[in-house]
């Protein structure tokens, strides 16, 4: 997050073209495995994902190989952790990239099976009906909100997250007057409004625009778990509906791409229960004031040399807008 092109020095693949070969036809069983297209595709400025075909010499098979940036962001998992949410979810049928195979190399990855479709979220928010297309988002959140945590799983409470936030701000340094007071407020104000714990459930943590494959209108994969974890389940509604993620269509909340109502009947036919209007009130604003803190990361990113720069440099330029809604919002 954001989206879009990649501009300035392509990074590496995290291992050696000859020796990335030896490690695919290991993990196919065959010799003379070659790498016919190794290309990073667009829209990753905290992961790298590249898309690999690989010639076995009887057939070609495409994979989409996901490596970690140095540095990253603080909530980024472990590759091996969100391959196993990832893994999780593609288990229970939730439209995900088929999972294959991590490694834990000195630059840890983990590879998928390629899935096409359309994830730009310019283009999707454009389109005029994406009615279908929410009936399968919505269904596809109420399906990753059924999976329950283990007995041993590491759960967060509304409140928790909240005091999340507040770590990243005590972290971040020195800060402009302006903006160090707008984050305060909006924190003060997450505080004060968390709502009571109602039991941990998956949460994707980045479900919105532009982390969801589409193809002729229907969605094909649900991408990016590098967030993923035990909690509210209202903290996705909050971060999907979210004013910062519609773009410019902003009087369509579900997404940009279509109506709040609509996208709750559709969860609520999948089998899901919509979380009442004030809890996920409290998650917009959060999802305000995390999107805030994770800009002024990925500025902070930037300026230790992670790629790429330039996108990383225009979250930070969003800060000031973010504050300004958060601020509308806690006072409404």
């Amino acid at each position: 997050m954001p989206d879009s092109l990649h501009t300035g020095p392509t990074p590496g693949l995290p291992l050696p073209r000859a020796q990335l070969e030896d490690w695919f036809s290991d993990r196919l069983t065959t010799t003379g495995v070659r790498i016919v297209l190794a290309r990073l595709l667009a829209g990753g400025a905290v992961q790298h994902n590249w898309r690999i075909d690989v010639d076995t010499g009887r057939e070609t098979h495409a994979f989409v190989l996901r490596a970690g940036p140095n540095p990253g962001l603080p909530e980024s998992l472990p590759k091996a952790a969100e391959f196993a949410f990832l893994t999780r979810a593609h288990a229970t049928g939730i439209p995900v990239p088929e999972p294959l195979w991590v490694a834990d190399a000195d630059v840890p990855f983990f590879v998928t099976a390629f899935v096409a479709g359309d994830a730009r979220r310019a283009s999707l928010i454009a389109r005029s009906d994406n009615s279908a297309l929410i009936q399968d988002l919505a269904s596809a959140l109420a399906r990753i909100h059924e999976i329950h945590p283990g007995e041993d799983a590491a759960c967060n409470t509304p409140g928790s997250r909240v005091a999340t936030l507040v770590q990243w701000f005590d972290g971040i340094g020195p800060l402009p007057t302006e903006i160090a007071n707008g984050l305060g407020t909006g924190l003060r104000w997450l505080r004060a409004h968390a709502p009571a714990d109602t039991g941990a459930r998956l949460v994707h943590r980045d479900f919105r625009t532009g982390n969801f494959l589409v193809a002729d209108g229907r969605l094909t994969a649900v991408l990016d778990w590098e967030f993923a974890g035990w909690g509210d389940p209202a903290e996705d509604f909050g971060w999907f509906c979210a004013a910062c993620w519609r773009g410019d269509a902003r009087g369509r909340a579900a997404g940009g791409l279509g109506a709040r109502e609509s996208f709750h009947e559709a969860y609520t036919a999948a089998g899901g229960t919509v979380p009442d209007r004030e809890r996920v009130r409290f998650w917009e604003v959060f999802a305000h004031l995390r999107w805030t803190l994770i800009a002024l990361q990925q500025g902070a990113r930037a300026r230790a040399g992670a790629y790429p720069a330039w996108e990383l440099e225009e979250a930070a330029t969003r800060v000031p807008g973010l504050l300004d809604g958060v601020a509308r919002m806690v006072r409404a």
